[in-house]
């Protein structure tokens, strides 16, 4: 039974480009930004010429088909500037320069970082292999929560696309917490991947999962996984988040109240860590006839997640 009764369709221009920009590599992400503005070459040097940063519309060609990367200070100004022209977010482009193209992010942050550095899980996590590096890149995660009547999480549904940045990846790691050391959440289904190596964490609420995907992938290739998880805490929880290693392209998290129990009010947020503040908090709406949500793109590595408080 699929956990998402969604079909699958090609990603329109806008959400290619939101990939490129969160994956790479530079030239894809330039061509692309290119082609949906509207702006031809010759229209974006004159531009570049305005404003001071003269580039040849052969360099300009060069660099969206891969032929050669901007370098020099003065090239790397020019690449300011057509994130401004080409309408795009503050250093999107600059920084995929930073790292060799088509390859993993740089900015990859450590699960000290997320889930802090004294986590007595922390040791657990690092005896799976497959969550040392990361060799599988989240392109897009789309998850449920469902929360009852009783104020209880009830389960959580997930829709990942994942792409290989190495060759023979065949795993991932996915880390849940409950409220209780009892109380760990389970995983009960998985769909285009199956259940691997299980475990929990003495005293704590953690269950480690690995997921292992049906055949091993080539360096570049993208895979679908899909998986169920079961809630079995007996007190209510007042929030959720997701943490990401690196830069993802695409995040939806909706949270399912029931209708005869809703929260007076929720929020979205993002930390660098988890001591640390909560960053771009936005108010969600609330309404019984549809789920609370947040959908980020180009999400920055971190935690990202809604808190909400109950009458």
């Amino acid at each position: 039974m699929p956990l998402f009764a969604l079909k699958p369709s090609r990603p329109g221009p806008r959400e290619q480009l939101e990939l490129a920009l969160a994956c790479g590599p530079f030239s894809r992400a330039l061509s692309l930004a290119i082609d949906l503005s509207g702006l031809g070459l010759v229209r974006l040097k004159g531009r570049l010429d305005a404003a001071g940063a003269s580039v040849s519309t052969t360099t300009l060609s060069y660099w969206r088909t891969g032929r050669t990367r901007p370098e020099r200070a003065g090239s790397l100004r020019a690449v300011t500037l057509l994130e401004q022209e080409l309408g795009l977010p503050h250093r999107s482009l600059t920084e995929l320069l930073a790292r060799p193209d088509g390859g993993p992010p740089v900015n990859v942050v450590r699960w000290e970082r997320l889930w802090g550095q004294g986590n007595r899980m922390l040791p657990v996590l690092h005896t799976f292999e497959a969550s040392h590096e990361a060799s599988l890149v989240v392109l897009s995660l789309h998850e449920s929560l469902h929360i009852g009547a009783d104020r209880l999480m009830r389960r959580l549904r997930v829709r990942e696309v994942v792409r290989a940045t190495e060759e023979q990846v065949q795993a991932k790691v996915v880390t849940l917490r409950g409220l209780m050391p009892e109380s760990r959440p389970r995983l009960i289904s998985t769909r285009y991947c199956t259940p691997g190596r299980v475990e929990t964490v003495p005293g704590q609420p953690f269950t480690i999962c690995e997921l292992v995907l049906g055949r091993s992938l080539a360096e570049g290739e993208t895979a679908i996984l899909e998986y169920e998880f079961e809630y079995t805490d007996e007190i209510p929880d007042t929030g959720y988040d997701r943490r990401f290693r690196h830069p993802v392209a695409d995040h939806l998290m909706e949270v399912h109240f029931d209708p005869a129990t809703m929260p007076v009010s929720c929020h979205s947020y993002r930390q660098d860590a988890p001591d640390g503040p909560e960053r771009e908090v936005a108010e969600v709406p609330l309404s019984p006839a549809v789920p609370a949500h947040v959908i980020t793109t180009g999400a920055a590595p971190g935690i990202h997640g809604m808190r909400w408080r109950w009458p």
